[in-house]
C-alpha cells in the first residue's frame, strides 16, 4: 500500500486504509514527514540543521532515529526509507502532489500539473517555530505557485492558439478558481470568455472581479 502525501492547498496523508491520523499528531515528526517526502534525497547534516538547530551532531542523530522510528510506526511499520551512509531516500512507496507535479511539468503534462495543484503549498498549515523549516516552506510554495501559473498560461495561450476556446475558458476558470487573487488569472478568463463570444459572462464576471477589489 502506498502512503500518498497531499500538499497543495493544505495537508493530508492518506493509504488505502484512510487518513494517517497518527503522523500527524506530532508535528514536528509530520514537518519531518513532509520535508522527506517532497525533497525524496537528504543528508543526515541538512536534517540536523533543519529540525535540531540547537542540538550537537550526537544528539541530533538520536532524535533523527528516534522520530524515523516512530513515523516508521504511524505508517504501518513500512520501510519508507533507504539509509545510506550520510545520507535518508525516500522510496517509492511515498508519494507526494508536489513531486508528481513536479514530474508531470517535466514530461509536459501540463493538464495533469494543474489538476494536483489544489492550492498553494501547506496552504494554512503550521507545524513547528524553526527558521530554517520556515524558510524552506516559502521558498518552495513561491516555486510551486510559479510554476503552477506558467503552466497555466502555457495551456490557455496554446488552448486559444489551437482554435479550443472552450478549453480555453476552462483552463482559465481552473486557475482563476485556484488562485482568486492572481489579477491575470482573472483577466485571462475575461479574455477567453470575449474570445468565444459570451461577452456577457465576461461583463459578469470582471464586475464580480472589479467589486473583489473594491475596499471595504
Amino acid at each position: 500500500m502506498a502512503v500518498r502525501l497531499v500538499t497543495f492547498g493544505g495537508l493530508h496523508v492518506v493509504d488505502d486504509a484512510g487518513e494517517l491520523e497518527r503522523l500527524l499528531a506530532q508535528r514536528s515528526r509530520a514537518a519531518l514527514f513532509i520535508y522527506l517526502a517532497v525533497e525524496r534525497r537528504v543528508s543526515r547534516e541538512s536534517l540536523a540543521a533543519m529540525f535540531w538547530p540547537e542540538s550537537d551532531s550526537e544528539n541530533a542523530r538520536h532524535a533523527l532515529r528516534q522520530s524515523l522510528y516512530h513515523l516508521r510506526r504511524a505508517i504501518g511499520d513500512r520501510e519508507w526509507i533507504d539509509s545510506r551512509a550520510h545520507e535518508l531516500v525516500v522510496r517509492d512507496d511515498v508519494r507526494a502532489d508536489a513531486i508528481l507535479f513536479t514530474e508531470a511539468l517535466e514530461r509536459g503534462d501540463k493538464e495533469l500539473a494543474v489538476g494536483l495543484y489544489r492550492g498553494p503549498f501547506l496552504d494554512g498549515v503550521h507545524l513547528v517555530d524553526l527558521k530554517p523549516w520556515e524558510n524552506w516552506v516559502d521558498s518552495r510554495r513561491a516555486q510551486f505557485a510559479r510554476a503552477f501559473r506558467q503552466a497555466c498560461r502555457d495551456l490557455v495561450e496554446g488552448k486559444r492558439a489551437a482554435g479550443d476556446l472552450r478549453g480555453a475558458i476552462e483552463a482559465a476558470e481552473g486557475w482563476a478558481a485556484r488562485a482568486p487573487a492572481d489579477a491575470e488569472a482573472q483577466h485571462r478568463l475575461i479574455e477567453a470568455l470575449a474570445a468565444a463570444g459570451e461577452r456577457v459572462e465576461a461583463i459578469r464576471h470582471y464586475e464580480l472581479y472589479s467589486r473583489v477589489l473594491e475596499p471595504d
